[in-house]
C-alpha cells in the first residue's frame, strides 16, 4: 500500500466517523424533540381537561344560584299572598290590630295617601341618606347652655334635650347620662316629648319623608350624640 492509498483509506475513515457522529446527533436532536413534543402535547390534554372541568363547575354553580334565586322570588310571593289571604280572611286574627286602626283613620278623616306613604316610608322600597352626627348641650335645673337647641334639616327640626329630670335639687350643673333623659322634638308645630335612658329613639314621618333619630351617649361632658337619617320615597 503506497502513500496516497493510505491517505484516501484515512479519509474515508474520518469521513465515516463524521458521518456516522451526524447521524448520532440527528436522531438525539429528533428524539429530544419528539419527546417534547409529546410531554407538550399530553400538557395541553391536561390544561384542555382541567379548563373543561372548570366551566362544567361554573356552568353548573351558576345554573344552582339561578335555581336558588328562583326558589326565594318563590318563596317570597308564597308569603306575600298568605299574608295577604290572611289579612283579607274575616276568620283570621293576623292583622286585625292594623286593619281596625286603618278603618278608624280612614273614617276620622285622614287621607288614604297619607296612610299610603307613612306606609311605603315603613318599607324598604326607599332612599335613604347616610347617618349624619351631631353633638347638642344638654340643660339642667341649675344650668341651661347657651347652645341647647339643635336645628336640623335647614330648621324644620328641632331638638332639645333636658337632662336630670327626676332630680328636684341638684347643684351639679352637667347631668348624668346614667339617669333618665327628656328630649323635645320640635317640628310642623308639635312638640313631641320622650323620656327615658339613653340610648333614645325617634321616628318621624311626614308625607313622603321620614327621620330616624337616635341619642347617642358622648364622651363630651354635659353633651350627648344626635345621629339622625332621611328617607324619602
Amino acid at each position: 500500500m503506497d502513500y496516497f492509498q493510505a491517505q484516501n483509506k484515512y479519509r474515508q475513515k474520518q469521513l465515516r466517523f463524521v458521518f456516522n457522529l451526524c447521524v448520532k446527533l440527528l436522531v438525539l436532536i429528533f428524539t429530544f424533540l419528539g419527546g417534547w413534543w409529546l410531554g407538550n402535547s399530553d400538557k395541553l390534554i391536561l390544561i384542555q381537561e382541567n379548563e373543561k372541568i372548570i366551566n362544567d363547575f361554573n356552568n353548573k354553580k351558576i345554573g344552582l344560584e339561578r335555581k336558588l334565586t328562583d326558589t326565594r322570588l318563590k318563596l317570597k310571593e308564597a308569603n306575600l299572598a298568605l299574608n295577604t289571604q290572611n289579612i283579607n280572611s274575616h276568620n283570621s286574627d293576623f292583622g286585625r290590630d292594623a286593619k281596625n286602626i286603618l278603618a278608624s283613620s280612614l273614617a276620622n278623616g285622614v287621607k288614604e295617601k297619607d296612610i299610603i306613604n307613612n306606609l311605603r316610608l315603613l318599607s324598604k322600597n326607599k332612599i335613604c341618606n347616610n347617618f349624619e352626627y351631631k353633638e347638642l348641650a344638654v340643660s339642667t335645673h341649675s344650668f341651661v347652655p347657651p347652645e341647647n337647641t339643635l336645628i336640623l334639616l335647614s330648621g324644620s327640626l328641632k331638638v332639645k334635650a333636658e337632662g336630670n329630670i327626676t332630680d328636684t335639687i341638684n347643684e351639679n350643673p352637667y347631668f348624668d347620662p346614667s339617669k333618665p333623659l327628656r328630649v323635645i322634638f320640635i317640628y310642623l308645630g308639635n312638640n313631641d316629648i320622650v323620656e327615658g335612658n339613653l340610648p333614645i329613639s325617634k321616628n318621624i314621618m311626614a308625607g313622603k319623608f321620614s327621620v330616624n333619630i337616635k341619642v347617642l351617649e358622648s364622651k363630651v361632658r354635659g353633651a350627648v350624640i344626635v345621629r339622625y337619617q332621611s328617607c324619602k320615597i
